[in-house]
């Protein structure tokens, strides 16, 4: 005959699951809405002035250095930061149709 292993007992505080504590949703409250403040909109017009002057000077600096890597460098820089100055542009926009259809 095969012996058993006897069970270690553990204490029950050890083997307690603990209860998560988080965020309590009640199903009637849809998510926050996104708002746009005056705040939020004169942080983002100043980023996207920031990033369209920093298109183009890095387009600026493209177009008069010759040497190689620097060329290369501010071509990226200047195709990197021209995207941003787009999104940021769209972003604007949407804030500006939020507000006009707000009123």
């Amino acid at each position: 005959m095969a012996k058993r292993k006897k069970r270690v007992k553990r204490s029950k505080s050890k083997t307690k699951k603990r209860k998560r504590k988080g965020i309590r949703r009640t199903p009637g409250k849809s998510k926050k809405l996104v708002r746009s403040s005056k705040r939020k909109i004169f942080l983002l017009l100043r980023n996207l002035i920031l990033f369209v002057i920093l298109s183009l000077a890095s387009f600026v600096l493209y177009r008069v250095l010759n040497s190689g890597a620097f060329k290369n460098l501010f071509s990226i820089l200047a195709i990197v930061f021209g995207f941003v100055s787009v999104a940021l542009l769209i972003v604007f926009l949407i804030f500006l149709f939020m507000r006009l259809l707000k009123k």
